[in-house]
């Protein structure tokens, strides 16, 4: 079940005027959700994310943002909800790529614009753990759509109701990252794990190439078509990856883990038709179940502007 993505759709580094940035040390409370505070600096930096990604609404689309936020890392926190920080640092290294960059250099250009890119952080694992609840809620409730609906959406869409897609075959390989190892060790493994990518020698010889190494894992073959892979934070990669060569390393719970794309075929498939055309469905029945959850909770809510 697909919610709104938590990537960026279209994350630009504009140019944009120099301003004076708040400190830290400087900020002063401006609103209170739930007792939870959130600063002038808090407001000052999402103002700036929000222009550099194109979002109009100044410091009160940020303030309202941050609010909404705040609400729900609460009922996250009630839900017993979470996030792993290797998740957010997957989606933030897409995103870096995405602009050509590296996650360093995302973060010195996300500076120069007075920018900290924990502001990035926070926001993406927002994003991450509302879609989270909204599945919940979507599962409590019995959040569905008929069958009939996604025939008729279907054939509304192809006409036929057979579209081509591309199904890919897929092996993982994880260089492992033990829980707790130094940022030192951490670094060292991505390299590692980037220098067996240039040298990859395809899927056959894939499980050879292994065994000479330490601590990396190969799994067992899986299978996803590009339905599948739309809006998934590999999803782009993989598509991107010609047949006999691995995606980037991206961290994952695990470690350092990479997909060897061994095949990309393309099918004629009513099936991809009908994924395709009921996840269109749920992302509407999400949408409006996501606004009636959060009016719900903001209700619910005790805010206070200073």
């Amino acid at each position: 079940m697909r919610v709104a993505s938590y990537l960026l759709s279209a994350f630009v580094i504009i140019a944009v005027a120099a301003s004076a940035t708040e400190s830290l040390a400087a900020s002063s409370i401006r609103v209170k959700v739930d007792d939870q505070p959130i600063t002038s600096y808090d407001i000052q930096q999402r103002t700036q994310l929000l222009t550099m990604t194109g979002v109009k609404g100044g410091q009160k689309a940020a303030t309202e943002e941050l609010i909404d936020e705040t609400i729900q890392f609460i009922e996250a926190a009630k839900m017993g909800v979470g996030v792993s920080d290797a998740r957010v640092d997957g989606a933030i290294d897409e995103i870096a790529a995405r602009v050509k960059m590296t996650t360093k250099q995302l973060s010195q250009a996300l500076g120069q614009q007075g920018v900290d890119i924990d502001t990035l952080r926070r926001r993406i694992k927002a994003q991450m753990i509302w879609g989270q609840l909204v599945q919940m809620r979507t599962r409590m409730r019995g959040g569905s759509v008929k069958g009939s609906d996604v025939t008729a959406a279907m054939f509304a869409e192809s006409g036929s109701g057979d579209i081509k897609t591309t199904e890919y075959t897929l092996k993982p390989i994880i260089f492992v990252v033990p829980k707790g190892s130094s940022a030192g060790f951490d670094a060292q493994r991505r390299r590692e794990a980037e220098a067996f990518r240039s040298r990859f020698a395809g899927c056959d010889g894939a499980m050879e190439q292994v065994r000479q190494l330490k601590e990396v894992v190969i799994r067992s073959t899986i299978r996803r078509t590009s339905e599948e892979l739309a809006g998934a934070p590999e999803g782009r990669d993989i598509q991107e990856t010609a047949p006999g060569a691995l995606t980037r390393p991206l961290k994952s719970e695990e470690g350092y883990t990479m997909l060897a794309v061994c095949t990309a075929k393309s099918i004629q498939s009513n099936a991809a038709a009908r994924v395709q055309a009921e996840a269109k469905l749920i992302d509407e029945v999400n949408k409006d179940l996501g606004k009636d959850y959060m009016d719900e909770l903001r209700k619910k809510a005790v805010i206070e502007y200073m």
